[in-house]
């Protein structure tokens, strides 16, 4: 079957390429499908009243007919496979669109409007890029390509209770070929196309593959996907009872009142066939009826199996201050590069460029307090004890009274000579007041009244 459409988009197109591929011909009225093949005929139907109202198999997602057709394609090959190709042209560009190196907003993020300015922030559970600071790409460099395989398993689930409306959902689960499961339910998805979101990339090549998966591999594939699948269940079973949850114990609340109410009619009735130990059996099942009808149901149908060949690149990125960043990507697959820091190994989604040449995350950098350029830890800064604080080696300026490098936001000029003093030791003429400032070491001290006097106001001395 050519031109095999992506799973969760055009079940038709599907289905009447499956009865294409066997010789079936196909001619639809009054909402049937009537299919003649050369030794037989065959009626579907893709409405589900007509299907109920006719008996005729209906052709829908988790449908029994539909399965069927799952299960014989599956005996002839995988139901989707394809192969994601990088356009050369473009790769450099798929690279980078995971990287962002100035002011961006994301399609799918939140906006907030901060003084003139829009600014998005990402909400998504893992950032939808990694963000470089205080740095420029200056050169993308692609090496190694590695041939890779994932499969996606798609299925239809069904949540249905009396006491709200039907939810259906197509949930997605993707490993690889050791059969871990990735913390990556959706392709990448591009332009916000989750149906075919391969087709709506310009940057990728996809053509469809046909190749065989074993069926040891496939089953092994699916127990795992199974307990996945059980344990997502019990997450969302939880929140589509929880809004139905006070409704409930009120009905059940009213019921278990006109049981007791019937009791009492009885009891007032005097009828001597009236037997309290039955009436309690009779109770008791009664409630646990009426309590398991406000159960929700579920059901789970596999619908599909896709097979992804790709490829994971190795690449490195160049910066302007001549750091490097060395990653992997593999195309198609929305994921968190790994990234690790240089000096504590460990990953990070936002790093900085330093004026040391290093590319580092956030707890490995120092910020000089004089000029706001931010280096490495590795850097070999001055400390400024008072602000606890760093500056270049060499900035700022040396007390004349203690003798101690300070950062330049300390420093303070003495009125009399010019000279430069820290915050600790620089006071005021209690003659001039506080208009003018001075050095300790220009400043007297006399006796009398305990003043401190300028060189201007200081007496003479004999």
């Amino acid at each position: 079957m050519s031109k095999t459409p992506l799973p969760g988009n055009g079940v038709e197109n599907f289905f009447e390429a499956y009865l294409k591929a066997k010789e079936g011909k196909i001619t639809r009225r009054d909402g049937l499908i009537h299919v003649t093949y050369p030794d037989k005929q065959e009626t579907y139907t893709y409405c589900p009243s007509v299907s109920y109202e006719r008996n005729v198999p209906l052709i829908a997602p988790g449908s029994p007919a539909f399965q069927q057709v799952l299960r014989e394609c599956q005996k002839n090959g995988v139901l989707c496979q394809i192969q994601l190709n990088p356009q050369e042209d473009n790769l450099q560009t798929t690279i980078q669109r995971h990287f962002k190196d100035a002011e961006f907003a994301c399609i799918d993020c939140d906006k907030i409007t901060l003084g003139q300015n829009m600014v998005s922030v990402c909400v998504k559970p893992k950032s939808c890029y990694h963000q470089i600071n205080y740095g420029k790409i200056h050169q993308i460099k692609t090496g190694k390509q590695e041939s890779v395989r994932y499969f996606q398993f798609y299925y239809s689930l069904v949540f249905s209770n009396k006491l709200r409306s039907k939810n259906e959902e197509i949930l997605t689960v993707l490993l690889d070929e050791k059969a871990n499961i990735l913390d990556i339910t959706t392709l990448d998805d591009v332009n916000n196309n989750s149906n075919n979101p391969f087709l709506s990339d310009n940057t990728l090549i996809v053509s469809e593959c046909k190749s065989k998966v074993k069926s040891e591999l496939f089953e092994q594939l699916k127990d795992v996907v199974d307990k996945k699948i059980e344990l997502l269940l019990c997450e969302k079973l939880a929140l589509f009872d929880l809004p139905i949850a006070r409704e409930k114990r009120v009905k059940l609340r009213a019921f278990e009142k006109r049981l007791k109410q019937e009791r009492r009619e009885q009891i007032l009735s005097r009828k001597r066939d009236f037997d309290p130990l039955k009436w309690q059996n009779n109770y008791q099942t009664l409630l646990k009826r009426e309590e398991e009808t406000y159960l929700t149901n579920i059901s789970v149908q596999f619908i599909n199996f896709l097979v992804i060949n790709t490829y994971k690149i190795k690449f490195d990125i160049l910066l302007n201050n001549e750091a490097v960043i060395h990653s992997t990507l593999t195309l198609g697959l929305n994921q968190t590069l790994n990234i690790t820091c240089p000096i504590c190994k460990k990953l990070f989604t936002e790093g900085y460029a330093t004026q040391d040449g290093l590319y580092v995350c956030e707890n490995c950098i120092k910020q000089s307090i004089d000029s706001g350029k931010i280096y490495s830890k590795k850097a070999p800064l001055s400390f400024d004890d008072t602000l606890n604080e760093y500056i270049e080696q060499g900035t700022g300026f040396i007390c004349s009274v203690c003798q101690k490098r300070h950062s330049s936001i300390l420093e303070f000029k003495c009125s009399h000579d010019d000279s430069s003093v820290c915050i600790h030791h620089y006071g005021f003429c209690d003659t001039c007041g506080n208009k003018k400032i001075y050095s300790k070491n220009n400043l007297s001290y006399t006796d009398e009244f305990k003043h401190q006097l300028c060189p201007k106001h200081a007496p003479a001395k004999e």
